[in-house]
């Protein structure tokens, strides 16, 4: 099975500093950078060299939207570095050079690093002709080593946001005419691109953007390896022309769409040290019921109770600190749901084209099934605090202790 222009969007996200007592980071500390130069080596054997070719954070210009090339870098007004090198076609023993060529655009965006790369088949050789069609297993070859799924250091790392890959190709003539089911091109696409062993992210949603066939891959439900990927084929000339006219807004949309899942799951991780709290909680009321039943409080008894009072503060404190930060969370999602809102609402405009429900769908179902689970939590886990008030009012009112 063959495609027209494959293109390759990496889109990735990391905070510039944690809470605001931490400082900015250096560039060179800046893990999207050396990601980018590590796909950029890896998949053209090109020496980027990112962050020699980004201005210094501490001059970059304020506002919510920053361009980080260095002016010397910027050609014709384009704040992206474009490089090219040759793939090898194996199909059928010819060994032939095929040109790729590529972009990186780093960005600043309110409180984060964007990266945007490209790797791409042109859609005309140098001397203008048309590009043929390539064969789908020619994409395993935009992901060695399966560089385009950051690794799990990179996963791990504090201000690591998320990643979008979006995967853009021309449905063939052949393929038109052979009424090829668009889902079964895409299915290749994904498997070309994640051969085994590598973990390829399982079917989602499939729809139509700007009236072609769009399917977008992975699951809410696997919270730990979460990975998002959309095929778009296009049809027709008008995706790529209105992808020309939105593509800032696309790519401000999945910042804010990885903002989302990331809170989302950083609060799937208070969920599980509140839910331990909460356990702990419920031990040392029983544990003072079983005390507080003795008829006859001894001094071993009411050491205990007393023990159990100083601590009763301590676990109170954590417990609301803990509280707090599932609610900051749920804020977080608030927040950059409607971000997100905003920008579909601008891709609408800039493209007028209402029809935007494959990416409406994350908004409208994913976002408020995030904020229901998370409210869920929060009404659950506040009686830890009514338990603990309980707790202190018992020992406090234990006869010997009040004498």
């Amino acid at each position: 099975m063959k495609i027209y222009a494959p293109n390759i969007h990496f889109f990735a996200f990391q905070l510039y500093k944690g809470a605001n007592v931490e400082k900015s980071l250096t560039k060179q500390d800046i893990q999207l950078w050396h990601s980018a130069n590590h796909i950029v080596h890896n998949t053209l054997k090109y020496d980027l060299q990112l962050t020699r070719r980004i201005v210094d954070i501490s001059n970059e210009p304020k506002g919510s939207r920053v361009e980080l090339i260095k002016l010397s870098e910027v050609k014709d007004g384009d704040y992206s570095i474009n490089f090219a090198g040759d793939f090898q076609d194996n199909n059928q023993h010819q060994n032939q050079d095929i040109l790729i060529k590529g972009f990186v655009y780093p960005i600043r965006i309110y409180d984060s690093y964007g990266l945007w790369l490209n790797l791409r088949r042109p859609e005309k050789e140098d001397d203008n002709t048309n590009t043929k069609d390539v064969d789908i297993s020619l994409l395993s070859q935009f992901n060695p080593q399966n560089c385009l799924n950051l690794n799990q250091t990179d996963k791990k790392h504090k201000y690591f946001l998320g990643q979008t890959l979006l995967i853009t190709g021309w449905i063939t003539l052949e393929d038109k005419q052979n009424q090829t089911n668009p889902y079964n091109i895409a299915q290749e696409c994904l498997t070309a691109i994640f051969p085994k062993p590598y973990n390829k992210p399982e079917f989602n949603r499939q729809g139509k953007l700007f009236d072609s066939p769009i399917f977008e891959y992975g699951l809410f439900s696997q919270v730990d390896n979460y990975q998002h990927v959309i095929i778009w084929l296009f049809d027709n000339p008008q995706p790529k022309e209105k992808f020309n006219q939105c593509y800032q807004e696309l790519l401000d949309l999945f910042f804010f769409r990885s903002k989302v899942f990331k809170a989302f799951q950083d609060s799937r991780i208070i969920y599980q040290a509140i839910a331990a709290a909460y356990d702990e909680i419920e031990n040392t009321i029983k544990e003072i019921k079983l005390i507080t039943k003795s008829d006859q409080l001894t001094t071993k008894i009411l050491n205990q109770l007393t023990d159990k009072l100083k601590d009763l503060p301590q676990k109170s404190l954590e417990y609301t600190f803990l509280l707090r930060n599932l609610k900051d969370y749920q804020n977080t999602i608030d927040i950059n749901r409607n971000n997100y809102h905003e920008k579909l609402r601008q891709i609408s405009a800039a493209t007028q084209d209402d029809n935007l429900s494959i990416l409406e769908t994350f908004y409208k179902q994913d976002c408020e099934r995030f904020d229901k689970q998370i409210n869920a939590d929060i009404g659950y886990f506040e009686q830890g605090s009514t338990l603990l008030e309980q707790a202190t009012a018992s020992i406090r009112t234990a006869p010997l202790l009040t004498q």
